[in-house]
């Protein structure tokens, strides 16, 4: 989360990219679908860190995805309209896997991942990457994807700028105010008939000090026949704001104190209230001065089989 939080030197391009393409399971000799959402933040000229959602697709008795943390290198180029970076990094990953039994697992981990990309601008702010990541589990399945996909540079200023690629002064963000959102959207169980339901959330946000919030969050995750889970969210955001606050990109976790109706009895009890992690990403967008429209993503990890993911679309007052 410190990508995007206050640091002691100042926050410069922010790249947003959407890339799809192929991954291949070395282990099995299995080829599948990849597609991944990564935000980079530089720091200095060559020196950047990024955080990637990246869904590796279906292979039989694998379904898996995660999140990937890394650092990037980037190397020198003769000119500022096309770079190559080498990344390295943590990837943490949630693996829904067959059981003999004919239901599934959720298996989490973390695992090596490094990376190398090519990016070229198309324009002052559009530009194409192809991103190549090595996945090496000591533990599970060894996957290289190959994805190419179109971006978004957020900074104040055009890019490339001549001589300083990768710069431009960045916009004083403000403190995020008070916001009140409704939220309402799906949530699918991981496994591998990937149960779902609507989903409703409601959420209080509130900015701490320049780039970190904190949020409190109703949420209720829908009947989808195995699961019935509700319950409140308390977390940490790492936030990070363009075009004089219109636009925020952040990153949230925090416990997630819940109560499942359908939680499988165990040793007489029922109905049990439990603790468990969750991570989010939020894209949001200011309507007006008074309204604020939010994307939300949660994922859910349970301890019992049955993680989660969130999405949710939600308008609510800011003040």
């Amino acid at each position: 989360m410190c990508l995007l939080g206050s640091v002691p030197f100042n926050l410069r391009a922010q790249e947003l990219t959407l890339l799809a393409g192929a991954m291949k399971a070395t282990d099995i000799k299995q080829s599948s679908y990849s597609y991944q959402l990564e935000y980079r933040q530089d720091f200095y000229q060559n020196l950047a860190a990024s955080v990637a959602y990246l869904n590796e697709g279906h292979v039989p008795g694998h379904h898996r995805d995660g999140y990937a943390v890394e650092v990037w290198g980037r190397l020198p180029t003769p000119h500022n309209h096309f770079s190559i970076s080498l990344g390295a990094g943590a990837y943490f990953f949630y693996d829904t896997q067959a059981l003999p039994s004919g239901g599934s697992a959720d298996v989490h981990g973390t695992a090596p991942i490094i990376s190398v990309t090519g990016t070229g601008y198309l324009s002052n702010r559009w530009f194409y990457s192809l991103a190549l990541n090595q996945i090496l589990p000591a533990h599970d399945l060894k996957v290289t994807t190959a994805t190419l996909g179109v971006g978004y540079w957020f900074g104040r200023n055009e890019k490339p700028t001549p001589g300083q690629f990768g710069h431009g002064p960045d916009e004083k963000a403000a403190v995020t105010g008070n916001e009140l959102t409704v939220f309402t959207g799906q949530s699918v169980v991981n496994t591998f008939r990937s149960e779902s339901a609507r989903a409703y959330a409601l959420e209080f946000r509130r900015g701490l000090i320049r780039h970190v919030d904190w949020t409190a969050t109703f949420i209720y995750e829908g009947n989808p026949e195995i699961v019935r889970r509700s319950g409140l969210a308390l977390q940490g955001w790492a936030v990070n704001n363009f075009f004089q606050d219109r636009v925020t990109v952040g990153i949230g976790f925090g416990p997630y104190i819940y109560i499942d109706r359908k939680h499988p009895a165990a040793a007489g009890s029922i109905n049990p209230t439990a603790i468990t992690p969750l991570a989010s990403l939020s894209l949001s967008t200011r309507l007006t001065d008074r309204w604020n429209l939010r994307l939300m993503v949660d994922r859910v990890t349970s301890s019992y089989n049955r993680d989660a993911d969130i999405i949710l679309l939600g308008l609510g007052p800011r003040w």
